[in-house]
C-alpha cells in the first residue's frame, strides 16, 4: 500500500509541476507586452504610417504630425481623422466622424505593436514616412 500512495503522490506532483510550469508560460507570453508611455506613443507614430488589420480589413493609417491621420482600408473609401495623446491618461486617441474621441492603449508585442481597445489587441506594424499605397 505504501508502494502506491508514494506512486501516486509522484504521478501528482509531476502533474502539478507540469500544471504549473504550462501556467507560467502563459502568464510570461502576457508580460511580453509593454504598455507605451504616450511619448512613446507619439514619437511611434508622428509622420509614420501603421499597417494591420482592424475587423478583418487591411489597413495603412498615417499620422500626420500637425494632428490629422489617413485612414486607407485596402478595400473602401479613405477617411479623414484626427489623433493625439491625451495627457491626462497618456493615452493614445483617434477621432472619427462617426464615433467621436476613442482611446487606445498601445503596447510593444514581441513581433511588433497592438493597439488596445476593449479587451482586444489589433496588431500593427510601422513603416517610416506616409507609406499608403498598396
Amino acid at each position: 500500500l505504501y508502494h502506491v500512495v508514494e506512486r501516486v503522490c509522484c504521478m501528482f506532483r509531476r502533474y502539478f509541476m507540469a500544471g504549473c510550469a504550462l501556467l507560467m508560460a502563459g502568464a510570461s507570453a502576457g508580460a511580453s507586452e509593454t504598455a507605451l508611455s504616450g511619448q512613446e506613443i507619439y514619437h511611434l507614430l508622428r509622420g509614420n504610417t501603421a499597417s494591420g488589420l482592424w475587423q478583418g480589413t487591411p489597413y495603412k493609417s498615417y499620422f500626420d504630425p500637425g494632428g490629422d491621420t489617413l485612414y486607407v482600408p485596402k478595400s473602401g473609401e479613405p477617411a479623414i481623422g484626427k489623433w493625439r495623446i491625451n495627457p491626462d491618461t497618456d493615452l493614445y486617441e483617434s477621432w472619427w466622424e462617426h464615433v467621436g474621441w476613442t482611446s487606445y492603449t498601445v503596447v510593444r508585442t514581441g513581433s511588433g505593436h497592438a493597439w488596445v481597445h476593449e479587451g482586444q489587441n489589433h496588431a500593427f506594424t510601422i513603416e517610416q514616412g506616409r507609406q499608403l499605397s498598396w
